[in-house]
């Protein structure tokens, strides 16, 4: 995913849409930080005594994996709109627009 981010940062560089990039960058990391405080919560109830359900915690990251690339794929698609900007052949993804 790494090199996915990194090459829609230099597409979105080239047309002065940074600010698309460090949304999706920030949005992102906000995952990441709930992802780590739910670690933090399941090892404070471990050490409380409570089981922690292997299967539950898998699907629960698993989650937040998915959201982290849909959030990635619509950027990807709000670019390809942006690079289709005026064509009027190109069939656009979202129809109110990306500006």
């Amino acid at each position: 995913m790494n090199a996915r981010i990194e090459e829609l940062e230099k597409r979105l560089a080239t047309q002065h849409h940074k600010d698309l990039f460090l949304q999706m960058k920030h949005t992102l990391k906000a995952v990441d930080d709930l992802a780590e405080q739910h670690r933090v919560y399941q090892a404070v109830q471990a050490l409380s005594g409570t089981r922690i359900v292997g299967t539950e915690e898998h699907v629960y990251f698993d989650t937040l994996n998915q959201v982290k690339e849909q959030i990635v794929h619509t950027l990807e698609l709000t670019i390809e709109d942006l690079e289709h900007k005026g064509d009027k052949h190109y069939t656009k993804h979202f129809k109110d627009g990306v500006e």
